[in-house]
């Protein structure tokens, strides 16, 4: 069942569901740049050991890409340029020597705070963030990104965040998900696909058209396969929640709150596209 609200119920579902809140891929400089990838990282804590003076190290197929020795903070910093979707960090002390791989794309930062184990042996995450510069596809492109522990976002710095075509590709499986100041949010065209999937909160803001597809292009924003709680949001501030045309595809799949919002219009098809909003709540705030 597809809901419509008021206008002065809008801001309050919007802000309901915010709470909530590639290799191969060229992007737009912000993050990494130059399809360098920035990880900086904190060990917080050694159980049985101290957060200084341990090598790091993130190595590909074996061979070391960048290194750094934490400080008495714990803090450290690599730079590489990754070449695979999954890269082993590795940890080094006195008397361990502990590797977990990750998930890793090109130009993107990575921000990661660590708690190591000793006994038993065990590296663990409390807060991982990527925060991608925006994602350019075409020519078979394939931008690959599945990790379930991970904050992902993608900051438009007022350009599109994500647009790809000829038949490029955009997946990405993570905790969150969030595409925030694009002129234009997702745009697909010839054959091109996105598919955004989360555990929690998907929310995409954009001054243009928040989801935009023509020709045969497909995307689909949804949650995961088991998700936690998640909630959708798809605005624009200027044009169209979704605008569908040609024979294109959307597809909007939540878990729980979904607000679909626009300007001019929640939804625009034209041609045969077909939108599947499910129980999204559709709002058009002139």
């Amino acid at each position: 069942m597809i809901k419509f609200l008021d206008r002065n119920n809008v801001l309050l579902s919007i802000l309901f569901v915010s709470v909530f809140m590639m290799t191969g891929l060229s992007c737009s400089s912000s993050g990494g740049g130059g399809d360098k990838t920035k990880l900086q990282g904190v060990i917080q804590e050694v159980i049985g050991g101290n957060v200084s003076g341990i090598r790091v190290r993130i190595l590909e197929n074996g061979n070391t890409k960048d290194k750094d020795t934490t400080n008495q903070l714990g803090e450290f910093k690599l730079k590489f340029t990754p070449n695979s979707n999954v890269l082993e960090l590795e940890f080094e002390g006195p008397d361990f020597l502990l590797s977990r791989f990750i998930s890793v794309t090109r130009d993107s930062e990575i921000i990661m705070s660590i708690v190591i184990q000793l006994d038993p042996p065990l590296v663990s995450f409390t807060n991982w963030v990527v925060l991608q510069d925006p994602i350019r596809g075409g020519d078979f492109d394939q931008f690959t990104f599945n990790e379930k522990e991970v904050i992902f976002r993608i900051d438009g710095n007022n350009s599109n965040c994500i647009r790809v075509n000829s038949e490029s590709r955009v997946e990405i499986t993570a905790k969150s998900i969030s595409l925030i100041d694009c002129q234009e949010g997702i745009t697909a065209q010839s054959f091109g696909l996105v598919i955004l999937e989360a555990d929690e909160d998907i929310n995409i803001i954009a001054k243009k058209d928040a989801i935009k597809t023509q020709d045969a292009s497909f995307v689909r924003v949804a949650q995961s396969t088991m998700p936690i709680n998640n909630n959708i949001s798809i605005s624009s501030t200027k044009e169209n929640g979704i605008r569908a045309s040609g024979s294109s595809q959307v597809i909007v799949d939540p878990q729980n709150n979904c607000v679909i919002a626009g300007s001019k219009n929640a939804i625009k098809k034209t041609g045969t596209a077909m939108v599947t909003p499910n129980t999204c709540t559709l709002v058009v705030d002139q």
